[in-house]
């Protein structure tokens, strides 16, 4: 009986309005990127590239340690860098892991560079720059060296910017 009401409402029912829809109107000027634009979102995807495929490496466990450096190097600009570990990834290329702590009294902006060396006196370097590193604060880092080393020690530098 219940079923016949429904049917017999549905049927009397006519089709719902519609709600008012608004007609879109395509804008006829063409929007132009500047070469900036483009050169910087370029940029943006490879940041995000090399960080989607480092935190994979990460995940996978295709790192291996090659050594650990306890001590805490003064580096010059009132920094002090320390520990040190170094793992090789599973192409062969070191991957540098530290502390850099700051010192001084005022904020701090270098570039930090690291030197990586082998058994044999082969060298590769790496770089990052540490921005607005407050006084007396630390902040962990991570080099990539792409070359293919089997590591035996680094040696710090710092430029202050």
């Amino acid at each position: 009986m219940y079923l016949v009401a429904a049917a017999a409402a549905l049927a009397l029912t006519g089709p719902s309005p519609r709600p008012f829809e608004k007609h879109r109107r395509h804008s006829t000027r063409t929007r132009s990127q500047t070469v900036a634009g483009r050169v910087t979102r370029d940029l943006l995807k490879l940041g995000l590239r090399h960080e989607l495929l480092r935190d994979f490496l990460v995940e996978t466990r295709t790192e291996r340690p090659a050594f650990i450096d306890a001590r805490a190097v003064d580096a010059g600009g009132g920094l002090r860098i320390g520990p040190t570990s170094v793992d090789v990834d599973f192409l062969g290329a070191p991957v540098v892991r530290a502390r850099v702590a700051n010192d001084s009294d005022r904020v701090v902006d270098a570039l930090v560079i690291v030197t990586i060396e082998d058994a044999h006196g082969a060298t590769a370097r790496a770089s990052t720059w540490i921005e607005r590193l407050a006084p007396h604060s630390d902040r962990a880092v991570e080099l990539f060296c792409p070359n293919v080393l089997a590591p035996a020690s680094v040696h710090w530098s710092v430029t202050p910017l």
